[in-house]
Formats: structure tokens, C-alpha cells, sequence
């Protein structure tokens, strides 16, 4: 029996700093190497201005001995509020026709932001590369673990290793 795969999920932790500081780092997709597990860098492509709706990036992917390389649209560029970007099919290379839309949703609080970072894919990967994936990729089957660290990871950036400790959900 074939893996079930999780077509979306979300984890959320407080982090003790003002929404427009963690928006600026989220959106600054060229610090994303610092935190992902496999993102390992990303760069921005011409078009329009960084970090605005419809400005596109390629990130650059590594897990095992396995690399990679996708485009991304930027889809809600709201500043201390909400960044989201959607990885871009594409139609000549069957093995990137699917499609994930990840967001960053950020909430003011009393004693921090309350920040959700999720994701939702869009468009499946055709049958034989999904269940290739999930052999060769089984961490893609559920992100959240990943988008775990990578949220632990932006905390401790910005927090410090002073800032609070309260475990990301």
C-alpha cells in the first residue's frame, strides 16, 4: 500500500518580536537557507520588486543526494500581516507539473506574534513522480516537521538565545 501523502497542514509558535521584523525576514526569501532543512538558498529573478506580489524567485532544493530547483510567484506581500508564494508548474518537465502554495500568516499579540506558516498543494505531481516522491522523499509526505524547524530556527534568529522557549505546534 502506497504512503498517504498530507495535501496540506500548518504548524504556528509566538515569537517574541514585532510582526513587521519577522515579516522583513520571511519575505527576504534570500535568508531561507539559513532555516530550511532543504531549502538551501534562493534568489530573486527579474520582474517586478522583491517581495511584491508577482515578483518571482528560484529556490535552490538538497536533501540526500538528491538537488533540485523551483520557481516561485509570490502571491500576498501584506507586511507584518501575511507572505505567501506558490511554487510554479512547470508544463515541458514532468517531474515539477505540481504545485505548493506556502504562507506565512502573522498576528500581533501581548506577548509576541503569533505566527502560522502553512502550506496546501495546489496541484498534484502526476501519478508515477508522486509515488516516486514518496519513496525517495518521505518527508514530503507530511512538511509539517520540517516547517517545525524552520519556524524554531526563524525564532531563534530573531529571538536569540534569550527569547522564550515555548515549543512550536
Amino acid at each position: 500500500m502506497a504512503p498517504a501523502w498530507r495535501d496540506e497542514g500548518a504548524v504556528e509558535c509566538v515569537i517574541n518580536r514585532d510582526a513587521v521584523a519577522i515579516y522583513e525576514r520571511i519575505a527576504d526569501v534570500t535568508t531561507t537557507g539559513v532555516r530550511s532543512i532543504e531549502c538551501r538558498s534562493c534568489e530573486w529573478l527579474p520582474g517586478p520588486t522583491p517581495g511584491t506580489v508577482g515578483a518571482r524567485f528560484r529556490g535552490r532544493n538538497r536533501s540526500g543526494l538528491a538537488r533540485w530547483s523551483r520557481v516561485c510567484v509570490v502571491l500576498d506581500a501584506d507586511p507584518g500581516r501575511a507572505f505567501t508564494f506558490q511554487t510554479v508548474p512547470e508544463r515541458f518537465d514532468p517531474s515539477r507539473t505540481d504545485s505548493t502554495t506556502w504562507s506565512y500568516l502573522l498576528v500581533p499579540g501581548e506577548t509576541g506574534t503569533h505566527v502560522t506558516h502553512s502550506y496546501h498543494i495546489t496541484k498534484w505531481p502526476i501519478p508515477p513522480i508522486k509515488w516516486l516522491y514518496g519513496r525517495l522523499f518521505p518527508q514530503h509526505l507530511d512538511m509539517r516537521p520540517q516547517m517545525r524547524h524552520t519556524l524554531e530556527k526563524l525564532r531563534t534568529e530573531l529571538e536569540g538565545s534569550n527569547g522564550a522557549e515555548a515549543p512550536v505546534r
